[in-house]
């Protein structure tokens, strides 16, 4: 029993000991802090640099929103890269002369030919890419493709038969890199526009006089394209 009491009056002594241990105020944390990397890098091991080089390549496109031309085009492109996150380009496009399935239908069952309303025949654009994402891909042990995620903003011209319209692009992309310079290249863009509009009253049958090509109205008209291509980087 005396044995007992000693015990409990030795915790307790120890316990109100403890309650008043003081620590000087320099020896505390006075604010929070986060770790700091001495040489912090988004990716170790880059395999394909780009900055400073120039890369050039051919590309065709598809117009998945057009309802009356053709919707196929073929281009070449150039870019430099300023850095590994910004490039700035030129490409240049050709549009096919051709309508597209539905309005060769039309023709045939309803006498509406609409090559009688301008066309658009190319496309040259200024365009700016922004790259915040490099990665690599594994789809098997024995080979990695790197590849890129990009934005890009466009700004030129698009002509069509008779007039020639300002136009402004905005798409996403990304490529995939066979080696150090060879890559598959593939863009979804926005395009916007003025244009002609082909459905005039009365000026696709063809039974009418052909329309002057400057008599259509014009609009604001949205088509988004498909691309794919493949680039060579020096």
């Amino acid at each position: 029993m005396i044995r007992n009491i000693i015990f409990v009056l030795l915790f307790a002594s120890l316990a109100h000991a403890a309650d008043s241990v003081e620590v000087p105020l320099d020896e505390l944390a006075q604010e929070s802090v986060y770790p700091v990397f001495d040489h912090p890098q988004s990716v170790k091991n880059r395999n394909v640099a780009t900055q400073g080089r120039i890369d050039v390549g051919i590309f065709g496109g598809y117009a998945l929103t057009e309802p009356i031309y053709d919707t196929t085009k073929f281009g070449i492109a150039a870019n430099y890269h300023f850095s590994e996150l910004h490039s700035l380009g030129v490409l240049y496009s050709q549009n096919s002369s051709g309508l597209s399935k539905d309005a060769e239908a039309l023709k045939e069952s309803h006498n509406l030919d609409f090559n009688r309303a301008p066309k658009p025949t190319n496309t040259i654009l200024l365009d700016y890419n922004f790259k915040p994402y490099y990665g690599k891909l594994s789809l098997s042990k024995l080979a990695v493709i790197n590849t890129t995620i990009y934005a890009s903003g466009s700004a030129g011209m698009v002509a069509y038969e008779n007039k020639s319209y300002p136009a402004v692009a905005v798409g996403l992309g990304e490529r995939f890199y066979f080696n150090r310079s060879l890559s598959l290249k593939t863009d979804l863009r926005l395009f916007m526009h003025q244009a002609p509009i082909p459905f005039k009253k009365g000026s696709m049958l063809i039974s009418n006089p052909t329309p002057a090509p400057d008599s259509f109205k014009e609009r604001l008209t949205y088509t988004t394209n498909l691309e794919v291509g493949l680039n060579y980087l020096f």
